[in-house]
C-alpha cells in the first residue's frame, strides 16, 4: 500500500528530562517537536524516536525493555568515539556480529532501552 510517510518509534519514560537530554544533547538527534509530556526526535530522514511521559502515555514504562532501537550510520567507529567521549556506557568498541555482514555496538538510554549502532557492510535492504 502506497501512501506511507515515515515511522515513529514510541519509548515510554519515568524521567522524561533525562531521555530528552539523552537523545537530543549526548546523541545529537534533532528534536522536532516537544509537546511537553511527548517528545520528537529525528533519528535519520524518515525515521523518528517518540519519548512519552508515563503519566501521559497510553502505554507505561516496564522493569523489561523487550525493545532496541537500530540506529544505521556510515562510520560505525566515529559514533563509538562520540559516545565514549561524553562518557556513554557501551557493550564493546564496534565489532563483527557473526554471521550477519555489519560491525556495531549497544548503548542504553537512562531507563534501560538497548541503543544499538551499526554499519552494513553491504546494503541488504535494496539501496
Amino acid at each position: 500500500m502506497k501512501g506511507i510517510e515515515g515511522m515513529i518509534t514510541f519509548t515510554y519514560y519515568n524521567d522524561i528530562e533525562k531521555a530528552e537530554e539523552f537523545y537530543g544533547e549526548t546523541l545529537g538527534f534533532e528534536e522536532v517537536m516537544d509537546r511537553d509530556w511527548v517528545k520528537i526526535f529525528r533519528v535519520g530522514k524518515d525515521s523518528h524516536i517518540g519519548l512519552v511521559n508515563a503519566e501521559k502515555g497510553y502505554l507505561k514504562p516496564q522493569a523489561e525493555k523487550p525493545v532496541m532501537l537500530s540506529v544505521f550510520v556510515e562510520d560505525v567507529d566515529a559514533w563509538h568515539k562520540h559516545l565514549e567521549e561524553r562518557g556513554v556506557k557501551t557493550n564493546h568498541p564496534p565489532q563483527k556480529s557473526g554471521d550477519i555482514d555489519m560491525r556495531g555496538f549497544l548503548t542504553w538510554d537512562p531507563e534501560g532501552y538497548a541503543v544499538e549502532f551499526l554499519t552494513f557492510d553491504t546494503k541488504p535492504y535494496g539501496e
